[in-house]
């Protein structure tokens, strides 16, 4: 037994070198087939890796803007007539409702009302037009927004209406350059500055702003002494858990639809939004997008498949006569299934480690012009490539198989 074991063993690496022989032989039937497992691999990887990605950066920016959040905003559209009007500003969004809301709910850990808009700012001789956003000192903890330099402004600056300012990493930038803008005087229309910090750069919010090409002022600072109003552009509030954000949402409709005495017949003149609700409807459409370009990427692995089988048929009908001597010296239809077999799986599985590769630099290209997260997995990519190495090994055992039924005598026919 042990006899006919190694035997055995002997038998299948002599065939293994034959494979190996006619895979260096038959270039280009081989370099068919590792072209297209290449294509096949690095396909599935850069689709489920970008994919992954894009749900990542999704994510990301909605943490940007707050976890467990609730934004309150002036409702911007209103009805005339029975027809819409857009462009109105709805300014009846006070501190009153404000501080009620606080009063009332118990589950609000953080707050902060805001209000924006663009002026000119001058340093030196540079000057430039920007976002000035007013807020509380909430807003960047509610943000997780961190200052790179110096330091943020408090809640005493703010009831002080300290002259004080933040500078996104972009806006500091192209005010002062390479240089330490900490200290340093900025006019905002012409109402003068300091420049307590810089903020850590964050890139693009959800809105397509740059939100490192905004400045941030305290919030009494901005009302009184840049913009003078007494109404808020949003109040954002942080629930201290995603449990509790219906509850909360609630509660904040019901204290503003009270407190400005909208009936059934009334349109309201302000808005609530949910942040984990809005997160939800973002990934669920983002899935959708999702399974189409896995199901393109699968597409394009099954037609790589596809192309080893013609690739592994072909050469199989090309190379009967070969076959035939084989079988008429005395090689089995098994030594036949493993020569052919091995030859189609040894290409398959240079073009899977390329594949692999290949797929990993092209991701981070892709990721990289997309302005998305480079995301890779190990494991997923292996078993990717297990995956696409069964399906490779199924349809070259399809032509291997055809091979063993070729008779000596119809070979030698054929040719």
């Amino acid at each position: 037994m042990r006899f006919e074991a190694n035997l055995s063993v002997l038998r299948f690496w002599r065939i293994l070198r034959i494979s190996l022989r006619n895979f260096g032989r038959f270039r280009l039937q081989a370099a068919l087939i590792v072209v297209s497992t290449i294509a096949g691999t690095s396909g599935v990887l850069v689709s489920t890796g970008y994919s992954s990605g894009g749900r990542q950066k999704i994510v990301n920016q909605f943490d940007r803007l707050g976890t467990n959040v609730i934004i309150v905003t002036p409702q911007q559209s209103r009805s005339v007539g029975g027809r819409a009007r857009t462009g109105r500003i709805v300014t009846t969004l006070n501190d009153a409702d404000y501080r009620a809301i606080r009063s009332a709910e118990d589950l609000i850990t953080a707050s902060s009302p805001t209000v924006a808009a663009v002026l000119r700012i001058r340093a030196g001789d540079l000057t430039k037009n920007t976002a000035v956003i007013g807020c509380e000192p909430d807003y960047l903890r509610i943000k997780h927004w961190t200052v790179a330099q110096g330091s943020s402004f408090e809640e005493a600056d703010d009831r002080r209406q300290a002259r004080i300012v933040l500078l996104g990493s972009t806006a500091a930038r192209d005010l002062f350059g390479t240089s330490d803008p900490v200290g340093e005087h900025v006019t905002i229309s012409r109402v003068p500055f300091t420049v307590a910090g810089v903020l850590t750069e964050r890139g693009q919010g959800l809105d397509a702003a740059n939100e490192d090409d905004q400045v941030y002022v305290p919030l009494q600072t901005a009302m009184r002494r840049l913009l003078n109003v007494d109404y808020f552009a949003s109040i954002q509030f942080q629930v201290d858990s995603v449990a509790h954000m219906d509850q909360v949402e609630r509660v904040l409709t019901a204290q503003l639809e009270q407190r400005h005495k909208r009936s059934a017949l009334t349109q309201p003149d302000f808005q609530v939004q949910n942040q984990q609700r809005l997160v939800e409807t973002q990934l669920a459409a983002f899935e959708r997008l999702t399974f189409y370009v896995r199901w393109i990427a699968f597409s394009t692995l099954a037609v790589s498949a596809l192309g080893v089988l013609a690739t592994t048929w072909i050469a199989v009908r090309n190379r009967t006569r070969e076959i035939g001597v084989r079988r008429a010296v005395g090689a089995t239809r098994t030594d036949i299934l493993v020569q052919f077999l091995a030859e189609g799986m040894i290409g398959s599985f240079i073009g899977c480690a390329t594949g692999l590769v290949a797929g990993y630099f092209l991701l981070q290209i892709v990721a990289k012009r997309a302005g998305q997260p480079f995301f890779f997995s190990p494991a997923a990519a292996l078993a990717e490539a297990f995956v696409s190495m069964g399906l490779y090994a199924g349809f070259a055992a399809v032509s291997a198989a055809r091979a063993i039924y070729i008779h000596p005598t119809g070979a030698f026919r054929a040719e």
